[in-house]
């Protein structure tokens, strides 16, 4: 009896819609429930392959800088350096940005200072190791980060990161201890050695904490604006704590400074780009190709021969890197 009086009731809807009556509103239990909207998760994308190349022209990049600013410290202090390779840098993203008439204007300006602030202190610590440790050393210790970020990415971001995580981490770290060991032998004393491992393993984790805030970024800033507030501060912050030690550059080392500044710079907007494009333990894993070339920088340029010890080591962080990668494709 209800089932028949429901039927005339809905015959009775469609009857008077057709002849102009309004249609009732549909009951509560009969509106499709909407997923709320995360917004701070709605702009992430992943697009893994773009990603990587970006990180892959990034890493090319920073070898570049790091082989200048190694070669400015053989004058000058490293907080010097720093400062040359940010205001440099700053340089660069400004006329680059001019150039292609790009917005500069960052709207999440909370996140962005804690992006700064970390990447500042990456900085401070990853110029001091680089000042104490072989260039090989110190960029082989640098790419901690992406397993730190492996770690804590899941819980921070709520990105997965595959099922190679554990694997990635035990030969990482296997592979860091084997080149930890190498450079504590360090020509110019065994504290200097320890000194600047423990700079660089410092620099690792505030690098991983600024690229957390990076990718909470995303690509809906600027990666342009978002580089070039994290290059004037720098500039600023290292030049202010290293005023003491400012002398003025020779030629040579000038220009190392420049040529630091400028791959140093093009390279953060890259790294930038790469973040905001895929997920952050994904794109930090990429960066052990910068290992390679650093190492090959170091050979060539800087007359740097690496040990058995330290090229086993290289090769077990990059393993690593190679199983996160393998694993992080294998979700898609």
């Amino acid at each position: 009896m209800s089932t028949a009086a429901g039927e005339h009731a809905r015959s009775h809807a469609v009857a008077g819609a057709d002849e102009g009556e309004p249609l009732p509103p549909p009951s509560l239990a009969e509106t499709p429930a909407v997923p709320p909207v995360d917004l701070a998760h709605d702009v992430r994308v992943s697009k893994p392959f773009v990603a990587m190349a970006w990180m892959v022209f990034a890493c090319l990049l920073f070898a570049i800088m790091s082989l200048a600013a190694k070669r400015a410290m053989r004058e000058l202090s490293f907080l010097e350096v720093a400062a040359g390779r940010a205001a440099f840098g700053a340089l660069w993203i400004a006329g680059w940005a001019r150039l292609r008439a790009v917005s500069l204007d960052v709207q999440d300006k909370r996140t962005q200072w804690k992006r700064t602030g970390a990447g500042i202190a990456a900085m401070f610590f990853g110029f001091f190791a680089l000042s104490r440790l072989p260039l090989g050393d110190a960029v082989t210790l640098a790419n901690l980060t992406p397993l730190i970020l492996a770690v804590v990415s899941q819980r921070v971001l709520g990105e997965r990161n595959g099922k190679g995580l554990l694997v990635a981490v035990v030969l990482g770290l296997a592979g860091v201890a084997m080149i930890a060991g190498a450079s504590f032998s360090h020509p110019h004393g065994e504290h200097v050695g320890i000194a600047g491992f423990v700079a660089a393993v410092i620099g690792a984790c505030c690098s991983a904490v600024a690229m957390i805030f990076l990718r909470r970024l995303g690509p809906r800033e600027s990666a342009e604006g978002v580089s070039l507030h994290f290059a004037v501060w720098a500039a600023l912050a290292t030049f202010v704590v290293g005023l003491p030690w400012v002398r003025v550059p020779s030629v040579g080392a000038a220009v190392a400074l420049v040529v630091a500044g400028f791959s140093g710079g093009a390279a953060q907007v890259a790294m930038t780009k790469a973040y905001g494009l895929d997920k952050a333990a994904r794109v930090a894993a990429f960066g052990y190709s910068g290992l390679v070339i650093s190492q090959i920088l170091g050979v060539l340029f800087l007359d740097e021969v690496p040990g058995l010890r330290q090229v086993a080591g290289a090769a077990l962080v990059i393993l690593s890197g190679l199983f996160l990668v393998g694993g992080a494709l294998r979700e898609r």
